[in-house]
């Protein structure tokens, strides 16, 4: 047992610090795996989940059960009781930081890949390694091309600087591209087939964006959930502007780890949303917006406070942002249309990027490694019912296979869309949370799988502009690089972060320029990046 670190912070901007953490076991030899390769059915699995597994108010309970119902029929005969705890999302790695702090911890823990590497730095995730080399997923040869690259992503450092897989995700991470409302485009005398897969310059973007500012009536054309984003890759939430400004440390073509936060491409791409708050085009009041409060604005009625454009996931979200805004009508009157373009990034960006994808990992203090692995992790992607389980909920309560006819709730009082289906036919059920709407996934989004599940009865549920917005961010992407965990990154990195926040604060609100704005960043906190520098180009 050893005191890695005194002070660990997330490197995530949330600046989460977690206190008095203890490194104990990341190595110690696992009791549950005899000689003979024999791994053990646990009796109880204890999960620390977010909100992106099916909420309690959504079901939750029934999927757990239904889980619990398949993984007694895997294996060994016994019942696996699964014990889901779920903090509230704004808090959930205050939580995590809580429960690694206490004497119940989980055996497993969904995580971010900031938190991924501040934890797998400090032996308090177990080596999969050799486990997802053996693991029934990576010999079904289901696998979907790229699985390899996702995955690769989650080799990083322990404390001795050792690389290897200390979590395992079931899906791509996915990212976001930027969706610009059609109506908004022939508003401004801009056909929208005219920007459709075409790369546009800034320049050409931005003219864009003049021109639809003026055609409307609202305050802004863009806004964003903030002026950064709250995880990595940090600036996908404005990235025309950004481009290829890189917020936090990354390795240059030199092979050496550099502060992108101090380089030249951030003082333009500060200076680029500086101007784009005084010339109206984006929210001044983004500092606050939360990705609901951003949602809103697009979807708003009120011309006022309606955004046009809007950078957001990529995938299902592209159908949820449609479908909320289809049949809706202006206070103004006019009517509102879903139909959307995801434009290409533009040339000074190149690509999107592609997150790294949360994790599920198992804690060092997990009685039952092997067993939780063999049983909880490598069960995700089956290809069968238990991943059916975890793209779409639970059989009866998220979705069905019977003869059936049902309608949807409607909004004031009203009746909403009907629906009847064949028996045998795979159909979703209206949502426990919001009758007004059917349930479309849980966990997995089936489009960014790593593991295809053979004659899927679901894939033909999928809409095609879903399958499309999918396909389209596949081809425009590239993936995130992951970053190292180091001491000394860890001990600083909610200084730096907040210094970071503080400044692009100011810059886009106009209390100074860029660089003078990075000059400040540089004075502040520059003594500590170099600290983090020298550590991670030992």
């Amino acid at each position: 047992m050893k005191k890695t670190v005194k002070k660990l912070t997330a490197v995530g901007l949330t600046l989460t610090t977690v206190m008095g953490l203890v490194a104990c076991g990341g190595k110690k030899e696992d009791p549950t795996k005899d000689n003979g390769g024999v791994v053990t059915k646990p009796k109880t699995i204890k999960v620390l989940v977010d909100n992106t597994v099916l909420a309690e108010t959504n079901g939750g309970e029934k999927f757990y059960e239904y889980l619990e119902g398949l993984l007694e029929k895997v294996g060994d005969e016994g019942k696996i009781d699964l014990e889901f705890t779920r903090p509230p999302h704004s808090s959930y790695y205050d939580s995590v930081a809580a429960t690694f702090n206490g004497t119940n911890k989980p055996d497993v823990v969904l995580l971010s890949s900031d938190y991924y590497a501040l934890y797998s730095a400090n032996d308090m995730l177990w080596d999969m390694s050799e486990a997802w080399e053996n693991s029934e997923t990576k010999k079904s040869g289901r696998l979907i091309d790229g699985a390899d690259k996702v995955l690769s992503a989650l080799y990083v450092n322990d404390s001795d600087g050792n690389k290897a897989m200390y979590g395992f995700s079931p899906y791509r991470g996915n990212g976001c591209c930027t969706y610009v409302k059609s109506d908004w485009l022939k508003n401004a005398g801009i056909e929208p087939s005219s920007i459709q897969n075409k790369a546009m310059s800034f320049a050409e973007f931005y003219d864009m964006l003049k021109k639809m500012k003026a055609a409307s009536k609202s305050d802004y054309v863009v806004s964003p959930p903030g002026f950064i984003s709250a995880e990595a890759p940090y600036t996908n939430y404005l990235p025309e502007f950004y481009q290829k400004a890189q917020y936090t440390f990354y390795k240059d073509a030199s092979g050496k780890y550099v502060d992108g936060f101090s380089e030249q491409a951030m003082i333009d791409a500060l200076d680029r949303i500086s101007q784009g708050v005084k010339d109206g085009i984006i929210n001044k009041g983004a500092d606050g917006n939360s990705t609901s409060d951003a949602r809103n604005r697009f979807y708003s009625t009120d011309p006022s406070t309606e955004s046009g454009i809007f950078t957001y996931w990529a995938g299902n979200w592209a159908n949820t942002l449609k479908k909320n805004l289809d049949g809706k009508t202006r206070t103004d009157g006019t009517a509102m249309s879903g139909d959307l373009v995801a434009i290409n990034p533009i040339t000074e960006l190149g690509t999107y990027v592609e997150r790294i994808a949360p994790a599920w990992c198992i804690t060092t203090a997990c009685e039952n490694p092997q067993g939780v692995f063999k049983y909880f992790i490598d069960t995700m992607l089956n290809g069968g019912d238990i991943q059916m389980a975890w793209q779409y909920g639970a059989k009866g309560t998220h979705w069905d296979d019977k003869a059936e006819s049902f309608t949807l709730k409607g909004k004031d009082g009203k009746e909403g869309a009907s629906y009847s289906y064949k028996d045998g036919e795979f159909h979703f059920l209206p949502s426990p949370e919001d009758p007004t709407k059917l349930i479309s996934k849980n966990h997995i989004d089936p489009p960014l799988a790593l593991a295809e599940i053979p004659n899927d009865p679901g894939k033909a549920s999928l809409t095609e502009v879903a399958k499309k917005n999918a396909e389209f961010f596949s081809d425009v992407c590239s993936m995130a690089v992951p970053l190292p965990m180091t001491e000394e990154l860890g001990a600083n990195s909610a200084d730096i972060n907040k210094k970071r926040n503080e400044i692009i604060s100011k810059v886009a609100l106009g209390q100074c320029t860029g660089a003078e704005g990075i000059a400040e960043y540089k004075s502040s906190v520059g003594k500590l990046v170099d600290e983090v520098l020298k550590s991670l180009n030992k």
